[in-house]
């Protein structure tokens, strides 16, 4: 058993530090439940087919293109710390984070009193970061500076200029404002990353293994779908009469469903609808003579969208 996997189980990476509990977060609504442990493999009594070990966030890129994991959730400024982003295949791209429901962003930032206020200040300079091959390939991307000295800081990053011991650093945020409120100039934006799930060429090739990951993307996408935007399953009562008006206004995620009703003048419908468009169209409904308006609260939506079909091609999507 190479990496002490077994034959037809999917191996799917964790990562620790500041995603651990997001990501478990969804997995649990996204049907796969896991307890917080101390162990390193952790299983579901749902899907036993799947294991789920929990790596260093950082490491993933590696694990996963060893195939000590056959795929495996990090950050997308991991990945191209690493230096594998062409030796892994993104299979999924998400957007969540810790506070906020956007990409998070790789920023260089100074103290004010030590005169960096643009890339080109750092020459010669010493940068503090925690991705020090990364920092060093946007500096030269982006503003082509290339005379810079590296401080591989693992944490506390932002002191190491307090205390002299560089001039600048790099940091991870999502919205800056933890940065500025502690006396910090964000000099430049170096870099966007999310969640990503990774895979290795030889679980890709296994369909077993394809299929398994692939429908835990889905899931994902499904909770992650619904999170950005509340989403209704909305009943309501419609005259038969003004059924068509009805249906040209229904904006929904799911075309709508029309059930006939004991009294033919009539219809029940139902609808998912996005939570701002409900707000909008509720009124409109009701003053045409739509009754009966019951929206419940759904947890997720699967949509033909969400699906891969021969992974490179998405399913078209009927309306």
């Amino acid at each position: 058993m190479k990496y002490g996997k077994n034959k037809d189980v999917l191996y799917f990476g964790i990562p620790s530090g500041s995603l651990h509990d997001q990501v478990l977060r969804i997995l649990d609504k996204a049907g796969h439940p896991l307890s917080k442990s101390r162990r390193y493999e952790l299983t579901t009594p749902y899907d036993e087919s799947v294991v789920f070990r929990i790596l260093d966030r950082k490491e993933m890129p590696e694990k996963v293109r060893k195939g000590i994991v056959d795929c495996g959730i990090t950050g997308k400024d991991y990945i191209f710390e690493a230096g594998l982003e062409e030796e892994v295949e993104v299979v999924g791209n998400f957007i969540f984070s810790k506070r906020t429901n956007q990409p998070s962003r790789v920023v260089l930032a100074s103290r004010p009193e030590n005169g960096i206020e643009k890339p080109e200040d750092c020459i010669g300079k010493i940068i503090a970061t925690e991705l020090p091959n990364l920092t060093r390939r946007r500096m030269k991307e982006l503003f082509g500076i290339e005379d810079i000295d590296i401080l591989h800081s693992e944490g506390k990053t932002e002191a190491k200029v307090v205390m002299g011991e560089s001039d600048a650093f790099t940091d991870i945020t999502e919205t800056g404002e933890t940065l500025r409120a502690n006396g910090n100039n964000l000099v430049a934006e170096i870099f966007t990353s999310n969640p990503q799930l990774i895979a290795n060429a030889e679980a890709l090739a296994d369909q077993f293994k394809r299929d398994k990951m692939d429908d835990i993307r889905i899931c994902i996408d499904a909770v992650l779908s619904a999170e950005k935007e509340p989403v209704y399953m909305v009943f309501m009562d419609v005259p038969t009469h003004i059924l068509e008006v009805v249906e040209k206004l229904l904006p929904a995620v799911v075309s709508p469903t029309v059930s006939p009703v004991v009294d033919e003048s009539w219809r029940s419908v139902s609808v998912v609808i996005r939570e701002s468009e409900l707000n909008i169209l509720a009124p409109r409904l009701l003053r045409l003579g739509v009754d009966g308006i019951v929206p419940v609260p759904v947890p997720k939506v699967f949509t033909l969208d969400m699906v891969d079909n021969g992974y490179g091609q998405e399913t078209t999507r009927r309306r």
